[in-house]
């Protein structure tokens, strides 16, 4: 079956060439490499001209959501794979993804992401709490399963995506690849985690834009648990999972990690209130029963139902 991959690119000049030549050089090349450029301001289309690729681009930056979207509108084949910006698929990454398609059921396969830098201590701490790798076993994702596919290195039949709707472009650059797994498995189809297929992130961060990409990661988990309901309560929750986390590394002594750990609630709650008072806010979420419980310290939690608190010794 054929395969048409694509690189979703934004601003990506300094990564951008590896991995066009990673995903060349593959044990089972592409039959097309599509790079669609979200409106990047440097020389990114420049660069990835110089290869065998058919560019498209967006005159303005959408996200990545819409990124994808464009790809599966124009893939040529019936297969679409997706490799990012700053990722470097190792060259047997296609061949062992492709495999598991020999199923019809399965709807869409991804493999391992291991970040290639740690000596930062900002990399170091992204790569411990922050880990896209689902390990070393085979993981067949069927419903109701809580697991999903990342949308770094992932390969998904075209048909399915688009009976599914394609991806939600609200989400715009987080949250669309869960969104998207959630609706394939929802249609009876399945999905695997390949660990042999690997891939390497060549993300390097400081402590500001690791803790700001916190947020962005986490931002939908708090989202649908109504945790932007009490804006007081899920900055007292910035504090509570911060001191969780000091407490962790001083156990594991990785002692220069508190220098993530310490501003960590103090900028996530900063960022929480200039989103809170922002006019893009998005409408206030009815989490399900129980599921805003994180938010309130423990002994003042209620039980299902709206009972009195229960007291948690």
């Amino acid at each position: 079956m054929k395969l048409t991959v694509y690189i979703p690119c934004y601003n990506a000049a300094h990564t951008i060439e590896a991995s066009i030549r990673a995903v060349l050089d593959q044990t089972h090349p592409p039959d097309e490499l599509l790079i669609i450029d979200d409106g990047s301001k440097d020389n990114s289309v420049e660069l990835a001209s110089r290869y065998p690729v058919r560019v498209i681009r967006h005159e303005k930056n959408k996200g990545l959501a819409a990124a994808r979207n464009t790809a599966f509108a124009n893939a040529a084949h019936p297969l679409v794979g997706a490799i990012d910006a700053d990722v470097i698929p190792e060259s047997t990454w296609l061949e062992h993804l492709l495999a598991r398609f020999d199923d019809p059921r399965v709807a869409g396969a991804g493999g391992r992401l291991i970040e290639a830098h740690r000596s930062k201590i900002a990399d170091a701490w992204r790569a411990a709490n922050m880990s896209q790798d689902l390990g070393l076993e085979e993981i067949v994702i069927e419903h109701p399963s809580h697991r999903r596919l990342g949308g770094f290195g992932t390969i998904f039949r075209k048909d399915a995506v688009l009976a599914a709707g394609g991806y939600n472009e609200n989400y715009r650059t987080n949250f669309e690849d869960v969104d998207l797994c959630e609706r394939l498995l929802a249609a009876g189809h399945k999905l695997v985690f390949e660990p042999r297929a690997i891939a390497f992130h060549q993300r390097r961060d400081s402590i500001r834009s690791v803790i700001r990409t916190s947020w962005n990661w986490d931002f939908y988990f708090h989202y649908f648990r109504g945790g932007y309901n009490r804006i007081g309560l899920k900055l007292l929750y910035n504090f509570r999972s911060s001191r969780a986390l000091v407490w962790s590394h001083l156990r594991a002594r990785r002692f220069s990690f508190l220098l993530v750990d310490l501003p960590l609630p103090w900028i996530l709650s900063s960022m929480d209130l200039r989103y809170h008072f922002s006019p893009s806010r998005l409408p206030q979420f009815a989490a399900p029963e129980g599921q805003s419980n994180i938010y309130v310290p423990r002994p003042f939690r209620r039980v299902a139902g709206g009972g009195p608190p229960v007291i948690f010794l």
